[in-house]
C-alpha cells in the first residue's frame, strides 16, 4: 500500500493505489458510525462517503480501494492534485461531530495529495 499520513494528517497516495486510514481514540462505550468523505476544490464529493461502525472499539479503519482512489484524478499538466477529506463521528442519538486530525485548528482543512498513476497494473 502506498498511502502515507504525515504528522499534520495530510494523506499522500498515488491515483489508483489502495490504503488504510486508522482513526483512534474512540469511546469504547459507544457504537459509533464513522464517515469518511473526499471533496475537490469546488466542494464536490468524490465518489461515495465511506462508513464503518466502531463496534465498541477504540479505533476504526477505512479502506480506500484502488477503484476509489482512481476517481482522484491528476491533470496531465500538474505534478499532483490536492483534495480535502473529512471524518464525522455519529452515535445515532446525540453526537454528530466532525473530527480534527493531528494538530488541525477549527476550520483548517485536511488534505489528500494525489500523485499521478505510474503503472496501471492488472489483477487478472
Amino acid at each position: 500500500m502506498s498511502l502515507t499520513i504525515d504528522e499534520n494528517g495530510t494523506i499522500y497516495i498515488y491515483q489508483g493505489d489502495s490504503g488504510e486510514i486508522v482513526i483512534s481514540g474512540l469511546n469504547p462505550l459507544k457504537n459509533y458510525k464513522v464517515y469518511f468523505a473526499v471533496k475537490n476544490s469546488n466542494r464536490e464529493t468524490i465518489g461515495n462517503e465511506i462508513s464503518v461502525n466502531s463496534n465498541y472499539k477504540t479505533s476504526v479503519t477505512f479502506y480506500l480501494s484502488g477503484e476509489f482512489t482512481d476517481l482522484l484524478t491528476v491533470p496531465k499538466s500538474d505534478d499532483y492534485a490536492q483534495y480535502y477529506y473529512g471524518i464525522k463521528l455519529c452515535d445515532g442519538e446525540t453526537i454528530e461531530d466532525t473530527l480534527f486530525i493531528a494538530n488541525s485548528d477549527y476550520g483548517q482543512l485536511n488534505y489528500i495529495i494525489v500523485y499521478p498513476k505510474i503503472v496501471e497494473g492488472n489483477d487478472e
